[in-house]
C-alpha cells in the first residue's frame, strides 16, 4: 500500500513540473520580442471585439449578426428556412 501512495505522489509531482516548465516556456516566448518587461503588449495578443448579437424572430435563438439573414421588413432569421416560416 506505501509503494501505491509513493508511485501517485511521484507522478503528481512529475505531471506538476512538466506543467510548470511548460507554462514557463510559454512566458518566455510569449514576452522575448516585447519592449516592455512586463510582457508582450501588441495587437495580436489582444482578444478580438465582440460581436452584436441578434435574435431570430422565428425561435428566438440568438446568434452572430454576421450569420443573419434579414427579409424586406428588417426582421432577422438565424437560416432562410427560418424566414421562409416565418413569412408562411
Amino acid at each position: 500500500m506505501k509503494l501505491i501512495i509513493l508511485i501517485v505522489i511521484v507522478l503528481a509531482v512529475v505531471v506538476w513540473l512538466q506543467r510548470l516548465q511548460k507554462n514557463l516556456g510559454r512566458d518566455r516566448s510569449s514576452s522575448a520580442g516585447s519592449p516592455f518587461p512586463g510582457g508582450a503588449a501588441s495587437a495580436a495578443n489582444e482578444p478580438a471585439q465582440a460581436e452584436a448579437m441578434v435574435a431570430c424572430v422565428h425561435c428566438g435563438i440568438h446568434f452572430p449578426a454576421s450569420e443573419a439573414v434579414a427579409d424586406t421588413s428588417g426582421a432577422v432569421f438565424c437560416s432562410a428556412e427560418h424566414r421562409r416560416l416565418h413569412a408562411s
